[in-house]
């Protein structure tokens, strides 16, 4: 039998925090460090992070107070 997932707003804004955690750590990472196939990839890197904030914006713009209150309640309490 197949595990299913289903992906409800209480795991959007954590799934953003998360993928903006890791690429923090990534540019962390990649800094100082002067190979050019690592400063080609810290620049890739450095664009996805300037991107994120505009998609987040977009989700909780339209959104709004639902998405924060989905965060906080956990799905089995919700009515």
């Amino acid at each position: 039998m197949l595990n299913r997932h289903i992906v409800t707003l209480h795991y959007v804004i954590t799934v953003y925090n998360d993928i903006v955690d890791h690429i923090d750590g990534v540019m962390q990472a990649l800094a100082k460090k002067k190979t050019e196939w690592k400063e080609n990839l810290y620049f890739a890197v450095e664009l996805a992070r300037q991107k994120l904030p505009k998609c987040y914006a977009k989700v909780t713009q339209t959104t709004g107070r639902q998405l924060i209150a989905a965060h906080i309640l956990p799905h089995f309490w919700k009515l």
